[in-house]
């Protein structure tokens, strides 16, 4: 009788166990801590500059001094669906960063406690700063590669803020993100990108097996940049969206080749007309002519001998802006009594640089057969981020005209230590684009990564 009644009070505190259980969602508890009591005194930038490019380097406090180093930092990625796997990226700002690192650990599972704009202070000396594949990492040596800290060191060294910023993606071009180093483990973002047409059809990753998958990103000039899906990825084999738009993603990379990977699906927000299912915007997919061309005479000559300052070209007509809003504009360079065009982006501090250099209006109805050419000079050359673009609704705004690259365009390069020479571009057929129509030569470009000096000069076009 004394059993059954021991067992009778055992399922009564059963029930009163599962009754506390009000569904099915037994979602990880927030953990609730209080501000952790730390004193920063290094940053994301100062234990990358202790690498000095051979094998990992030890982060060490100083002579004599016990004082530990922590650095602040958001978290960018997440582990949650898998395409993040033992590493926590982190940047020093919720918004425009500086700089960015992978953290290499043993750890498992950290968007439980380290989900994306989450804030942490980690203790850096007695590790050692170094790069995996060229991709800044902090971790611990492992003969000469930087090794993964192990799960109780890590948990150690790692504080969780109350602190959840809303990150901001630094929106970038391709080329920007293809060439840039000093955006690596930050989160960027990129505006009118779609998949490849050879990828159309595809799922994200490798249906049948664990290898990592790259698929190509592209924008309507067609610049490409690859995204990496893992495997082990728990969206892999959802069929890649069809359409364009916006793509978030930590930028890494590969040996040398960069990279992007996505925290889950949500990053990628492609519901528009892909590039070649309307008319679009911004720097529209590639144009060339095969109508016939040549003969004729110059009917649109600028040797930028006319005038000696930018300012005075404006006031005759010509637009000079750069729409990323920094300072980093055309202006006229001389060299041996002779005028031209020139623009660098080199020690301007500015992670984007968009600068237009657009032609007053040039109409091309009383002429047939037209040819553009012009010359250019690449200098110090790290890239090549010049194109040239025309339109045929631009009213003043370049941010809200149409236009298309002129593809049959082949921008010379120059040396990447010194000063190139003149060499001539065309002459390109446009004898298919009618009416008033706008030229354009944009500067895309980044500090210190894309920063090619270029001089254009003796814009001309020829028709009958």
């Amino acid at each position: 009788m004394k059993a059954i009644k021991n067992l009778s009070l055992l399922f009564l505190l059963g029930l009163i166990v599962v009754s506390c259980v009000k569904d099915d969602d037994y979602d990880i508890p927030e953990i609730n801590v209080d501000e952790p009591d730390v004193d920063v005194n290094f940053t994301i930038q100062n234990v990358k500059d202790v690498y000095r490019g051979f094998e990992p380097v030890l982060i060490e406090a100083g002579e004599d001094s016990e004082t530990p180093l922590f650095i602040e930092a958001y978290v960018v990625s997440s582990d949650e669906s898998g395409n993040f796997y033992k590493q926590l990226i982190i940047q020093d700002s919720p918004e425009n960063p500086t700089a960015g690192i992978s953290i290499s650990t043993q750890a498992t599972d950290l968007y439980t406690k380290y989900e994306p704009g989450r804030k942490i202070y980690f203790r850096v000396d007695g590790l050692y700063s170094g790069v995996y594949a060229d991709l800044p990492t902090l971790g611990t040596q492992d003969g000469d590669e930087v090794g993964r800290i192990g799960v109780d060191e890590f948990n150690s060294r790692i504080f969780r803020s109350q602190e959840v910023a809303d990150l901001v993606p630094k929106e970038v071009s391709i080329s920007q993100a293809s060439s840039s180093s000093s955006l690596l483990n930050t989160l960027v973002k990129f505006s009118e990108v779609e998949f490849a047409d050879e990828e159309l059809g595809e799922s994200y990753g490798n249906i049948d097996d664990t290898f990592s998958v790259n698929r190509s990103v592209v924008n309507c000039d067609n610049d490409e940049i690859i995204m990496r899906t893992s495997g082990f990825s728990d969206f892999k084999n959802l069929s890649l969206p069809e359409g364009n738009g916006m793509l978030t993603a930590v930028l890494s990379t590969f040996n040398g080749t960069n990279q992007l990977f996505i925290r889950n699906p949500d990053d990628v927000m492609f519901d528009g007309e892909r590039c070649d299912d309307g008319s679009g915007g911004g720097t529209g997919e590639g144009f060339e002519c095969t109508t016939p061309s040549g003969g004729g005479t110059a009917f649109f000559n600028v040797d930028f001998e006319e005038f000696n300052a930018i300012e005075d070209y404006v006031d005759a007509g010509w637009t000079n802006v750069n729409v990323a809003g920094g300072g980093t504009v055309w202006e006229i360079g001389n060299f041996e009594s002779n005028n031209y065009a020139q623009i660098s982006g080199f020690n301007s501090g500015e992670d984007e640089i968009a600068s237009w250099l657009v032609t007053p209006e040039i109409d091309m109805d009383n002429t047939t057969g037209e040819e553009l050419s012009f010359d250019v000079q690449a200098s110090f050359d790290n890239g090549t981020i010049l194109s040239v673009v025309f339109s045929t609704n631009f009213t003043g705004d370049v941010t809200t005209a149409d236009w298309q690259t002129l593809s049959a365009v082949n921008i010379p390069t120059g040396p990447d230590d010194g000063f190139g020479n003149f060499q001539s571009v065309g002459p390109v057929n446009i004898s298919c684009i009618d009416g008033p129509i706008h030229i354009a030569f944009l500067y895309e470009g980044s500090d210190p990564d894309a920063t090619t000096r270029y001089h254009v000069d003796n814009i001309k076009i020829t028709g009958n």
